[in-house]
């Protein structure tokens, strides 16, 4: 289960979900059934009970360790000092402890609703210097503000989180905020943005693939194929050239084929049953490339949640069987990023 010594080269950290807490239990088994162990899963969780697998052996805390560090998912068990609702602290908690306990290269920092395809982060970093500052993720703004944002996942490079951990060593007051609004503890990432730029001068960039398909998403595939996104998030990228290094078509969101990169990292909103369908029909197509389309729209059916409840209110279920001009373009998405050309290990 693991050919590598030393410090990992990249580790997912899946921090708790807002959305939707009664099937968390449900989302961190199926992450662990599917993604989860090759993306070096690390489950931040305030009660061990979250995820009883890991139980005692793979928990790390300010007590303990991983018996066997190189065996995931592991569970990273927050100090009862800080609460659920205590968004910064327990970033900037969790962020530390990464970097002091686990000391990967890179971390990848997402929710438990985010699918991850850890090959596609692998071929992301090929390129990547540890040592070198890096803030990557799929990038919004807020007024004039850039920020990546937390559902699609952001990656941190080493070298990033050591500063950050400097910084709230210094009490920085604006990477701190020890006494800031309400509502910037409960979106810690708009803090770390900000002490990012306005202290360390490191900011997000476009990550987009040639500088047009996104690698990070958001939504769920469906959504995102189909072009039912909000029109919050449809207003988050307008005039973002105004605002950070990229042209005037960053703030146009492409639907169909256009939507997604061949190497996409992540997805949104994706429920425990959606996950296990994505996860399972990459690896059909990856192992069966020649499959048809007749086929391939037989088993995304077959594995796909059907009601409403299993979908998830933020999700979309499958086109209609006959809606032929909308499976076309998500079945042309679906072999896209299931090339056997873009796996990489890390």
């Amino acid at each position: 289960h693991h050919f590598y010594s030393g410090q990992p080269r990249t580790v997912t950290v899946v921090l708790p979900s807002v959305v939707n807490p009664p099937n968390r239990k449900r989302r961190l088994d199926s992450i662990f059934e599917t993604w989860g162990p090759n993306a070096r899963a690390i489950y931040v969780v305030h009660n061990v009970s979250e995820f009883p697998q890991a139980d005692h052996h793979a928990v790390i805390s300010e007590k303990s360790q991983p018996e066997d560090p190189y065996s995931y998912p592991q569970i990273l068990l927050v100090p009862e000092s800080i609460g659920f609702e205590d968004g910064l602290p327990r970033l900037n908690h969790v962020i530390r402890t990464v970097y002091e306990k686990v000391n990967p290269d890179f971390a990848f920092f997402v929710n438990d609703h985010t699918f991850v395809i850890p090959e596609h982060l692998c071929k992301y970093l090929e390129d990547k210097h540890p040592e070198e500052d890096m803030y990557h993720g799929h990038a919004l703004k807020n007024q004039k503000d850039v920020f990546n944002s937390g559902a699609a996942g952001y990656v941190l490079s080493r070298k990033t989180m050591q500063s950050l951990v400097q910084k709230w060593d210094q009490e920085d007051p604006i990477c701190l905020l020890k006494n800031g609004a309400k509502w910037l503890q409960g979106n810690p990432g708009l803090v770390t943005t900000k002490c990012l730029k306005e202290v360390l001068h490191v900011e997000p960039v476009d990550t987009r693939y040639h500088g047009k398909y996104h690698r990070f998403h958001a939504f769920p595939l469906t959504r995102v194929v189909s072009g039912a996104v909000d029109d919050w998030y449809k207003k988050k990228h307008e005039d973002m050239d105004k605002l950070m290094k990229t042209d005037k078509s960053y703030s146009h969101l492409d639907s169909g084929v256009g939507c997604c990169a061949q190497d996409t990292i992540s997805f949104h909103y994706v429920e425990y049953l959606e996950s296990r369908a994505l996860f399972s029909t990459r690896e059909a197509l990856i192992e069966n490339p020649h499959m048809t389309d007749h086929e391939l729209k037989s088993l995304m059916i077959a594995k796909w949640p059907k009601d409403f409840k299993d979908i998830g209110i933020y999700s979309q279920g499958l086109p209609k069987e006959g809606a032929k001009d909308d499976w076309e373009p998500l079945l042309q998405v679906m072999r896209r990023i299931s090339s056997r050309h873009t796996q990489r290990e890390c």
